[in-house]
């Protein structure tokens, strides 16, 4: 199926500072502990817990944050969001009764990411306060976050009325 527009978020630099951190500190106490056999702390973990502790943050963890985006996708038949590698979701052009490009207060939703808001509804947003506003026939919200809204906007409306 066409994609007419894709648009791939990540999370800013900054995100990744504290897991650069968590990740620099957990290979450290390994190549320490492990490689030079110097104890790592005043009270250390055993060998095998240090194994542990770097296959879960000295590799899973980063590899899994590292993974984290939002792809939007305008195409034939609707639009198409992922939040990797979280959720997929599908909306259909026969389904959407409006939509418009904003910039919102990502705070109003609970910050940025997969987020709910009993008032707002729906809103998928990677960083930045700019994005799409879906309503839905349905009379649903949906927030998705887009560093280009603009063009979302011209082309789902282009495509939704064809």
């Amino acid at each position: 199926m066409k994609v007419y527009i894709r648009e791939v978020q990540k999370a800013p630099w900054y995100f990744f500072v504290p897991i650069i951190l968590v990740t620099g500190l957990i290979w450290y106490g390994f190549i320490q502990q492990i490689v030079f056999a110097i104890p790592f702390g005043t009270n250390p973990a055993s060998d095998t817990e240090i194994w542990i502790l770097l296959v879960v943050f000295g590799i899973l963890f980063p590899i899994f944050f590292l993974s984290i985006q939002l792809t939007t996708e305008v195409r034939e038949d609707g639009i198409y969001v992922r939040f990797s590698p979280f959720v997929s979701r599908f909306l259909p052009y026969k389904d959407i009764k409006q939509v418009e490009a904003c910039t919102y207060n990502p705070l109003s939703y609970g910050g940025w990411g997969i987020r709910w808001s009993p008032k707002k509804g729906w809103a998928y947003n990677m960083r930045g306060n700019k994005g799409v506003l879906i309503e839905l026939k349905n009379g649903k919200h949906l927030l998705i976050g887009s560093e280009k809204p603009e063009e979302l906007v011209r082309h789902i409306k282009i495509i939704k009325t064809r």
